[in-house]
C-alpha cells in the first residue's frame, strides 16, 4: 500500500530501516520499478510479494528477503489454522497453476529469507505455508534512540489511560471508546484516520466528550511523548496487530499494557508481568476489566519489557544478509 494512501507501522518500519541500514554503510534504495538497469545484491519486502517477482529476482542473481506480516492468521484458533490448511492442500491440488501464482503461496519457499516481529507468527507460517525451518528470522521492531530517552524521562502521573492507534475498525476505537464510557474510566485516543471523511472516523468523533473519552488529535514528537509519560496505563482491543510500534512505545514509556485477548497480544506479551488481557465483546463486558485496569495501573520507572533501538534492529537484518551473501 502506497505510504500516501495508508500511513501506519509498516511506513515507519521502511523508513527507519532505510535510514539505519545506511548509517550501517549499506547502500539502500526503494526498488525503481520503472528502471530496468538497477542492481543490488539484496531484494528486501515488507509485505509479501507475486511469487513471479521473487522467482524472477533470484533467475537474475538477487537474494530475497521478506518481513512477513501474519497478524490477522496468526490469531485465528487451531480449529481455523487446520482447516485453512485442509483447504489450501486441497487447492493445491485441484485448482489451475496460474490461479494459485496470484496467491503467492510458494513465497514462503521460494524466498531466501523470511523475517517476523513475533515468534508465533512464524510458527504459523511454517504450519499453514510449510515455510522451511531454516529460514525464518525473528527482529523486533525498535524505537529511536532519542525516543527512548524521552520516554524514560518522569513526569507526575495524570487521570487517564491512554490509547494510541489509527481510528479504523481493526483497532476497535469505538468498542474502547464506548466501554470507556461505561467505565467513565478517562482514555486519550492519540491517532489519526486514513482519511477524515471516513464514516468510522465520523461515528467515533461522536463519542468524544473531552472527559471520558479525550481526542486531542494527531500527537507526534515531544507532544506524543508528554501523552505517553503523564499516563497511568495503555490499552489497545485490536482485532490484530504485528508487533506494534505504539505498543513498544507504552513500553518503553513504563507503561502497563490492557490488550485483547487474542493470539496476537498474548503470544506475544504473554510473558510481560505488566500485561493484561480482555476478551472482545460488548462494551458491557469490557467496561469492568477497563475500569479495574484504570485503577491498579500506575507507570513504572523501567520499560516493562526491553526495546532494542532501530540501529540494533538494522545490524540483525545486516546480520542476515551477510548470511545469505556468504559472510561478505
Amino acid at each position: 500500500m502506497p505510504f500516501f494512501l495508508a500511513h501506519g507501522g509498516v511506513q515507519t518500519l521502511t523508513e527507519a530501516l532505510m535510514r539505519e541500514l545506511a548509517n550501517l554503510g549499506v547502500e539502500v534504495e526503494p526498488e525503481r520499478w520503472w528502471d530496468d538497469r538497477q542492481q543490488g545484491d539484496i531484494l528486501q519486502y515488507i509485505g509479501r510479494p507475486p511469487i513471479a517477482n521473487v522467482q524472477a529476482a533470484r533467475q537474475k542473481g538477487f537474494k530475497v528477503v521478506v518481513i512477513d506480516y501474519l497478524g490477522q492468521t496468526a490469531s485465528r484458533g487451531f480449529t481455523r489454522l487446520l482447516m485453512q490448511r485442509c483447504i489450501m492442500n486441497t487447492a493445491r491440488r485441484m485448482l489451475p497453476a496460474a490461479f494459485l501464482q496470484r496467491l503467492s503461496w510458494d513465497v514462503y519457499r521460494e524466498a531466501d529469507a523470511l523475517v517476523y516481529l513475533v515468534e508465533h507468527e512464524w510458527e504459523t507460517a511454517k504450519y499453514l505455508f510449510g515455510a522451511p525451518v531454516g529460514r525464518g528470522h525473528i527482529i523486533p521492531l525498535g524505537l529511536d534512540s532519542g525516543a527512548l530517552e524521552q520516554l524514560a524521562k518522569p513526569q507526575a502521573e495524570q487521570d487517564y489511560l491512554v490509547c494510541m492507534a489509527t481510528l479504523y475498525p481493526v483497532k476497535n476505537s469505538i468498542l474502547l471508546a464506548r466501554a470507556a464510557q461505561l467505565a467513565r474510566t478517562p482514555v486519550v485516543f492519540l491517532g489519526k484516520p486514513f482519511s477524515t471523511n471516513d464514516p468510522y472516523f465520523l461515528e467515533f468523533k461522536k463519542l468524544v466528550d473531552e472527559r471520558t473519552v479525550r481526542y486531542p488529535g494527531f500527537a507526534g514528537g515531544e507532544e506524543k511523548y508528554r501523552w505517553l509519560r503523564g499516563a497511568r496505563g495503555f490499552v489497545m482491543l485490536s482485532q490484530f496487530e504485528s508487533g506494534s510500534i505504539a505498543i513498544y512505545e507504552a513500553a518503553a514509556a513504563g507503561l502497563p499494557l490492557l490488550l485483547s485477548d487474542l493470539a496476537w497480544a498474548t503470544k506475544a506479551f504473554g510473558h510481560v508481568a505488566a500485561a493484561k488481557f480482555v476478551g472482545l465483546g460488548q462494551p458491557e463486558t469490557i467496561a469492568p476489566a477497563l475500569k479495574v485496569f484504570y485503577n491498579q495501573a500506575h507507570r513504572q520507572p523501567t520499560p516493562v519489557f526491553p526495546v532494542l533501538t532501530w540501529r540494533q534492529v538494522a545490524e540483525r537484518y545486516l546480520e542476515v544478509y551477510r548470511k545469505l551473501l556468504g559472510g561478505s
